[in-house]
């Protein structure tokens, strides 16, 4: 089977080849350059394949003769936007998912799978969530067969999010900082249990033409999160909220300034509810177990340490 992967190189796309790989699946990784990214990214067994989201006969011809496609396309700094070089959620998330799926029609792949995120909607006020919801509908028109998998906040021993909250633990004495009052709900999802969902949708028929929200098996707060990885690292202090009506107004400031370092608007998505409803996903995949968020923090923080 060969399957090709547009945002194969960030965290989530590596999981995934990962997992399709150790099942003998025949992976490309789309790229803008294939020499370059074979040269960073030695550890993928995977091939590169050149293609530019600008350019819809390369893409078309990177997709010739696949059997799936998947998209987990995000912009660097994700989920700070910067118009000025594209990147956006509706530049990015929107219209490159529409290019990728007017290119996989054109090339007659059978099958497309596309990562969202919970809370996808098109009629949605919050431009990601709008974005994501434009792009599920790219996906659903190119088909003819697709699957749409919308993740809740997936950590892992390569995240972002994650790791920032431990090296904050780890490195500041008295106190733990944390943006807004901490009490969003959570269903956070290991990142080895998201790539065997993904695996599993793509080398089979149960997910097909399904909507997947996919999260962790508990909901939990932010704070609760912090806690944990606190006890884990065995470094417990309080808790130091700070304000989002006391903050908004020094993000929007460093919105306005030079370079992608912070928004309002990225203000608002980190501290937003993030609850997977998975019942469509245990209804397909009844097996699907993922791990308890200490269980896999714990071994997360065995590899890092």
């Amino acid at each position: 089977m060969r399957v090709l992967i547009a945002g194969g190189t960030g965290f989530l796309g590596r999981a995934i080849v990962a997992a399709l790989t150790d099942r003998n699946v025949d992976v490309s990784v789309l790229t803008r350059d294939a020499a370059r990214a074979a040269d960073t990214y030695p550890f993928l067994s995977a091939s590169f394949v050149e293609g530019n989201l600008e350019d819809p006969d390369a893409l078309v011809a990177a997709m010739v003769d696949m059997d799936a496609a998947i998209f987990t396309v995000q912009f660097s700094g994700y989920p700070v936007e910067a118009p000025a070089v594209g990147r956006t959620f509706l530049e990015v998330d929107t219209g490159g998912t529409q290019s990728l799926a007017y290119a996989a029609n054109r090339a007659g792949v059978p099958k497309i799978i596309y990562l969202s995120g919970v809370g996808a909607d098109v009629s949605s006020k919050r431009v990601w969530y709008q974005a994501k919801g434009l792009a599920e509908k790219a996906v659903q028109e190119a088909g003819p067969t697709w699957s749409i998998i919308r993740p809740s906040w997936v950590y892992g021993p390569d995240d972002v999010s994650l790791n920032r909250f431990v090296n904050l633990v780890r490195k500041i004495p008295f106190f733990f900082p944390q943006l807004g009052p901490g009490s969003q709900q959570i269903t956070p999802l290991f990142i080895d249990d998201l790539a065997v969902l993904v695996r599993d949708v793509v080398l089979g028929k149960r997910g097909d033409g399904a909507i997947l929200e996919v999260g962790g098996p508990e909901t939990i707060t932010l704070d609760e999160i912090v806690r944990t990885t606190m006890r884990l690292l065995e470094r417990e202090k309080p808790i130091l909220h700070f304000p989002l009506w006391l903050v908004r107004p020094a993000a929007k400031v460093i919105g306005w300034l030079p370079g992608q370092l912070f928004s309002a608007d990225a203000l608002d998505f980190l501290t937003q509810d993030g609850v997977a409803d998975l019942a469509e996903t245990s209804r397909c995949f009844p097996n699907f177990r993922p791990q308890k968020f200490e269980t896999a923090l714990k071994s997360y923080l065995e590899v890092i340490s």
